[in-house]
């Protein structure tokens, strides 16, 4: 089980690499993961970077709920999985993401990781308020979904 938490910022090289923040990749390491899926939000503009065997649990969820002889089905799948790619974890860390990924993002050479549990995804970090709440909104939200177990 996975436990990606917290901002982390990043370098991207001229090549469009990064370095996996280090915490990531020794659960990564620790769990035998050498490659990650990749899928662009182009909505929230941001990459998301699921380690293979929570991409898996993800299509396994997904395709549970598809008719494959149906057509409109088969369509939605198909794009939906056309959108995913494999990145490997090189020797030195670094995840390559392909240039026209981080234009889509509006990442050039400085990116922020963002730990959202099972998966991670990488942020223009300006972007980022954009994907998050108001203090305020973001206080009644936790009220709202957790109530009393707020004790922290």
């Amino acid at each position: 089980m996975y436990k990606f938490l917290s901002k982390i910022e990043a370098k991207v090289d001229n090549k469009g690499r990064l370095f996996v923040p280090a915490a990531y990749r020794r659960m990564l390491e620790a769990a035998g993961e050498t490659s990650l899926c990749l899928r662009v939000d182009p909505i929230a503009k941001c990459v998301k970077l699921y380690p293979n065997s929570e991409w898996e649990k993800i299509d396994a969820q997904f395709t549970s709920k598809l008719n494959m002889w149906n057509k409109d089905d088969q369509r939605l799948y198909r794009q939906f999985a056309s959108s995913v790619e494999q990145v490997d974890i090189d020797a030195s860390g670094r995840v390559l993401i392909q240039k026209k990924h981080l234009d889509v993002i509006g990442v050039d050479t400085e990116a922020l990781f963002v730990g959202m549990g099972s998966y991670f995804e990488i942020w223009k970090a300006e972007n980022l308020e954009d994907g998050m709440m108001s203090d305020e909104d973001f206080s009644a939200a936790l009220q709202e979904k957790m109530g009393s177990l707020l004790a922290f």
